[in-house]
């Protein structure tokens, strides 16, 4: 696990999806958002993320003093790698693996390293398949076992890492609602986010460790180290402005590695 991980996250800090854009479809706002984030996760070519747009985002991450991981997901231009495809587990633990290779070379021409992993998409659901669970595994044990691989808590993908000795760590995505049974709810479409819903949500987790699932009922329980949001929201840029705001109500800031005032 690299050294700057633990420090870097004293506090809640901001992930973003990012990286997502593909010749010349533009996705996302990355630049907007680099400014509040602590890590990014670079889509790896599958979903997103031509090479051109793969080494935009790493050098950016840089220059900003934000870590890089990888968002690996299936292979799903079309679709955003938002549906769900039949693939065996071998074939999965190659996938993410060809995708993790990719961002690694990309990420050494940039001058740092792979922090974290986090899958995406439909592929962060189906994971909640022991079988697929492991195959995903297998890819970050023969890159690197120490490598964080977020995740939610309580979720048979965070359990089957733990079990397997590797690095899961516990994220609140916090411009997405929760079904009751604590899946995210992914549209093809993401509609403008409602900030003062997600920041009801987002000041609940920060206050109380839970929040309400999209039933309005049912309360779901979050020991987020990580808060992540998506690049390719209408508004993300005030999304990311208001969580950057609700997280550093308390005068601790979630970012460690300057000042962001």
């Amino acid at each position: 696990m690299p050294d700057q991980w633990p420090q870097r996250h004293l506090r809640r800090g901001i992930n973003c999806d990012l990286g997502e854009s593909y010749g010349r479809l533009r996705v996302g706002h990355d630049d907007e958002v680099m400014q509040y984030l602590s890590t990014a996760n670079i889509a790896c070519g599958y979903h997103g993320g031509d090479p051109s747009t793969m080494r935009r985002a790493a050098d950016s991450a840089v220059t900003h003093g934000v870590l890089c991981g990888a968002h690996p997901s299936l292979p799903d231009l079309q679709g955003f790698g938002r549906r769900r495809l039949d693939v065996a587990p071998a074939e999965l633990t190659d996938m993410v693996l060809y995708q993790l290779g990719a961002l690694q070379a990309v990420l050494t021409a940039a001058g740092t390293t792979m922090s974290h992993v986090k899958p995406h998409g439909v592929l962060y659901s189906m994971l909640w398949e022991p079988e697929l669970a492991h195959a995903f595994a297998d890819a970050v044990e023969i890159l690197d076992p120490g490598l964080p691989w977020i995740a939610m808590k309580n979720t048979p993908t965070f359990e089957i890492a733990r079990q397997r000795g590797l690095n899961p760590v516990d994220e609140f995505t916090a411009d997405r609602e929760y079904t009751p049974d604590g899946k995210l709810v992914i549209t093809r479409n993401p509609e403008p986010v409602d900030i003062a819903e997600m920041s009801d949500r987002m000041r609940d987790v920060v206050s109380s460790g839970t929040t309400s699932a999209n039933d309005g009922s049912t309360r779901l329980h979050f020991d987020a180290t990580v808060v992540c949001m998506h690049s390719d929201g209408p508004n993300a840029p005030e999304v990311a402005a208001a969580l950057w705001s609700i997280l550093t109500e308390d005068g601790q800031r979630p970012w460690e590695g300057g000042d962001r005032t």
